[in-house]
């Protein structure tokens, strides 16, 4: 069973130490994790129950109006005009780039591959220090200009939670130990995809950063996490780049924000080889075949033998599997086929 869900942008971990340095928002912020974690729970533990509901994906974007209930005031929904607030009308473009690019690249239809719509719920609480993905819509707080800013107005943050739902349809990954570690792995993985083509980067202009735009100038690091440098994003970063400082302790539900850097590191390497494109497209079709308790080496095993299939169908490069096997080596982990 999937316990202590913490699915947020900002780790627990982080929140922690800054609460300790006296920051009060944080403080709040990791207060409110058990709520969000036991309503999250609920929804990992009860897809099979959901109603089947054949949509569009239409967006829609409420606002919590700084209480911290969900669905205040719909302000903004598909076919409308932007309106005055600004943090609306991110919290709209960016959730509407991010299923559009899942559509047009991999022909999946909206989050859950049915047309589920997109709730968007910003202006949540009174400087709240995170953003979330709780098992049905997405939430943002305004940030306490203190440590963060505005997380809507973050492409990445955006599309890493939202990508959190999409995990949670295709292979519910649980939420603890490397199925954790993987659930979250694949948000930053299209998280840092969708950045740069938000950017219109290449992999050679793009920073590899996960959340450096909703950090300010006094928070003690660039940026959340770094998919180039895991380990170096900001004070608190403990992140591995290798299987030897792997992360064997009890907190982040086990090395779930810890122990990604591992992966992330791998998918770094690769893009550098194979490019941006091919490896999303490997790496989402290895997604769809994974399952709940998928670990690291469950992971890698499937993506070679998705790389071989994908090899066959002329749909990336002949050396793939070659450069898969190298760039995991590179972080301590061996496939067992290829």
């Amino acid at each position: 069973m999937c316990s202590k869900i913490q699915c947020h942008i900002i780790p627990p971990y982080i929140l922690e130490e800054l609460a300790k340095r006296g920051n009060v928002s944080c403080k709040k912020a990791l207060n409110d994790t058990h709520r969000i974690e036991e309503r999250r729970r609920f929804a990992l533990n009860h897809l099979l129950q959901r109603e089947e509901v054949s949509g569009t994906g239409s967006r829609f974007v409420y606002d919590c109006k700084n209480t911290y209930e969900q669905r205040v005031s719909l302000v903004l929904q598909e076919g409308e005009n932007s309106t005055s607030d600004e943090t609306t009308n991110r919290a709209f473009e960016a959730s509407g780039f991010v299923r559009d690019y899942f559509r047009n690249t991999f022909g999946l239809n909206s989050i859950d591959g049915n047309g589920l719509d997109i709730i968007s719920n910003v202006h949540y609480g009174i400087a709240y220090n995170n953003a979330y993905w709780d098992g049905d819509e997405m939430t943002y707080g305004d940030g306490d200009g203190k440590e963060f800013t505005d997380f809507a107005k973050a492409i990445d943050v955006v599309a890493h939670e939202l990508t959190h739902g999409i995990t949670q349809f295709l292979a519910n990954l649980e939420y603890r130990s490397q199925s954790g570690a993987l659930n979250e792995h694949f948000s930053d993985v299209f998280g840092t995809v969708i950045k740069q083509k938000y950017l219109q980067q290449d992999i050679s202009e793009a920073d590899w950063l996960i959340g450096d735009a909703v950090v300010t100038e006094e928070f003690p690091g660039i940026a959340i996490r770094s998919m180039k440098a895991p380990g170096t994003a900001n004070d608190f970063d403990t992140q591995p780049d290798h299987m030897d400082n792997y992360y064997n302790g009890t907190a982040d539900n086990q090395g779930v924000h810890i122990n990604s850097g591992i992966p992330n590191k791998a998918f770094y390497l690769c893009c550098l080889k194979m490019g941006l494109d091919d490896c999303a497209l490997l790496w989402f079709e290895t997604l769809k075949s994974l399952w709940r308790t998928a670990n690291f080496n469950d992971m890698l095993e499937t993506m070679i033998l998705t790389a071989q299939s994908l090899i066959k169908e002329d749909k990336i490069a002949k050396e793939s599997v070659v450069v898969v096997s190298e760039s995991f080596s590179a972080v301590g982990l061996t496939p067992i086929v290829a």
